[in-house]
Parts: structure tokens; sequence; C-alpha cells
């Protein structure tokens, strides 16, 4: 039963953010410290390839809808604190707004993420609603189908390259996304007879409880508290989960454009990072089966894997530190889990991206047992 208890760690943390902000002072850099040290913690510890208890499934749904719920009233809690006068002096705005940043994006992002994967109406609605968290109500729709269908290929607006830093990736994936998510949606009206503006289409509703969402954040807190909340959110979820993407996928490559092979993203499998990101860094079991809950993925062992998750996302914004880290697990992905066309297109990546030293060694000529296990 402990399994159950686990996830419990995020609506606790929330809670913790709320009651900070609400106290006012240095309390208000409470949410921000404990989500802060939590992963530091986690980054010093061993793997975690324990299966989650599955006996009763309907737990774990009632906690990822509170939690959801909870990442809402935070952040209108947030928007009217900060619309006022409740924080005196800088530290505490700041230690606000940099916990709801934080929250935001370790809390708020994966349990949306999680239920608009999911096939029972009910909990897909909200997680399509709760997209407005991750300020992108159009998130689902190139996330489910360019992004899973494309994955590890240069057609994926998400997907970083080799060579590719952070800020280079911003300045592709937002275009990217925005330009298939009209595509997208364009292809959908067009194909039922339908006007661009027609009620029925999805981007009208989609519209329309972003604009709610928004309008009710400047309602609790003003003109200042309604923008800090959106930056918040366009700081936090927003930004980051294309880090996120940025470092999940990096560099690896794709023979089978969509047929997704195990060894096609790095995974991440600290204890507190799987609760925290409700097994999303359990990336591998995600890709494999979209649809599958997050308490039935099977950590992936023996699969490619990265630094721990928070020292990933903070190298990530210095480029040669990145590329650093990154190189050897490249080489390592090329000689002991791709194929033989993975290993060509690998190849041209590396010159492409100038890393000709990648290219240097023979590799072997047959698929290691990395991949055979993959």
């Amino acid at each position: 039963m402990t399994d159950y208890f686990k996830y419990l760690l995020s609506p606790f943390i929330l809670s913790l953010h709320a009651w900070g902000m609400l106290e006012g002072g240095a309390f208000a850099w409470l949410g921000f410290g404990v989500i802060f040290w939590v992963l530091l913690f986690d980054a010093f510890l061993k793997p975690s390839h324990h299966r989650r208890d599955t006996r009763f499934p309907w737990v774990y749904d009632i906690i990822i809808t509170c939690t959801v719920l909870a990442c809402f009233a935070n952040i209108f809690l947030y928007a009217h604190l900060a619309g006022g006068s409740h924080f005196s002096g800088l530290a505490p705005q700041l230690g606000a707004f940099l916990g709801s940043v934080m929250i935001g994006f370790v809390i708020g992002a994966p349990p949306v993420h999680e239920l608009f994967h999911r096939e029972n109406m009910a909990l897909r609605t909200l997680g399509r609603i709760g997209q407005c968290l991750v300020f992108d109500p159009w998130r689902e729709i190139t996330h489910v189908v360019t992004h899973h269908m494309h994955t590890a290929t240069p057609t994926d607006p998400d997907y970083a390259r080799r060579g590719d830093t952070v800020y280079g990736h911003f300045t592709r994936t937002f275009p990217g996304q925005w330009k298939e998510s009209y595509h997208l949606e364009k292809m959908m009206w067009t194909k039922r007879g339908r006007k661009w503006y027609d009620l029925r289409n999805a981007w009208v509703f989609k519209a329309t409880y972003f604009a709610v969402f928004i309008g009710a954040l400047f309602a609790l807190g003003g003109v200042k508290g309604g923008l800090l909340a959106c930056g918040s959110l366009i700081l936090g979820p927003r930004m980051m989960l294309e880090v996120f993407n940025y470092c999940n996928h990096y560099g690896l490559v794709s023979a089978t454009p969509g047929r997704f092979k195990m060894h096609h993203t790095w995974n991440h499998l600290t204890p507190f990072t799987r609760i925290l990101a409700l097994e999303i860094t359990n990336h591998a079991g995600h890709h494999d089966d979209s649809y599958k809950p997050f308490y039935e993925l099977e950590p992936d062992e023996t699969g490619p894997k990265q630094p721990p998750f928070i020292l990933c996302v903070i190298a990530a914004f210095v480029p040669p530190l990145f590329m650093l880290m990154m190189k050897p697990l490249l080489k390592h992905w090329d000689e002991h889990y791709a194929n033989d066309q993975e290993r060509e297109i690998g190849a041209r990546e590396n010159a492409r991206a100038g890393w000709h030293e990648l290219n240097n060694d023979e590799s072997p000529t047959t698929p290691s047992a990395g991949l055979a296990a993959a």
C-alpha cells in the first residue's frame, strides 16, 4: 500500500507552497526550497526499478485528479496574493514567483500530461482543461499525434538534434509546434466540412477555456497578479517542458520513423523524480504505450540513461557543459544501442554537428546485448 502514499508527495508540496505564500515573508520560499532540495537529494540516489502496486488504480486516479485541482487553486491563490500588497519586499515576491515556476513545472505538468493521454473521457477532459496550467491548450495535439509518431526524427518539433543548444531549440520548437497545431486543427475542420470558426471545432473549445482561465487570473489578481501568474506558467511549465523534451530525446536517432523502439529515448529513474514526474521520466515505457497509465509502466533497466534529471536540466542552460556530458553518452549509445542504419545516421549527425571526434573510433558492426534487451 505504500506505493499509493508516495504519490501524495505532490499535493503535500502544493499545500506547503500555499501555506508559505499565505504566511508571507521568508515562508514564501517554502515551495521552491522543498522542491529544490528534494530533487537535489534525489540526484544522489540510485535508480529505482520498483514496479508499482496496481491492485487499486482508482486510488492513483483520485490522487492525480486532486493534484490537478490543487494546482489550479495554487495558481489562483498566487495571482490573488501577488496582485495585492500581501508580499512585503522583493525577497518574498521573488520566492513566491520562483516557487510557482517550479511547482508548475515539477508538480503541475506531469498529471496534466498523464490525464490527456487517458482513454477515460472524464479524466481526459480534465487533462485537456488542465493544459491551461502549462499555458498551452493545444499541447495535446502536437504531443500525442506528432511527437509520439515521429520520435527521434527531425520531423518532430520537440526533438533536438546533435549539436543543438537549448536556446536554439526554443527558436525552433515553439514555431514548429504552433505551425503543426494549426495544420492538424485545420485538417480536422476541413475533413469534416466545417468553417474555421464553427463552434464544434476543438480549437474553439480550447480557446474558450483558456480565455476563461486567463480572465480568472486577472480578475483575482488585477493586472499585476495576472501578469505575474501568467509569467510563472510561461517560464515554468511552458518553457521547462521544452527543456524536458530537449534533454529526454537529445541526439538520439531512429531508423524506423513511426515505430518506436525502447532505445529511442533517455530515462531518469531515481526514486523521487519518478514519483514527482508520475513516471514520465520512465520515458521508454511511456512511448512504447502512451495509453498505459503511469502506475503500470515498467522501468527499462537496460535502456539508455542520462545523469540525474535536475543536473541535466541545469546543464542544458550551459551548452558547453551539456555537450561535454552528452558526447560520451551518445558515443556509447551509437556503439551499444543503435542498429547499423542508426549508426550511419548518427555518424552523419556527428559530422553535421562538427563532432568529428565521435566518428574517429571504429564502432562495432553488430548491435550489442543492450539493444537486444531494449
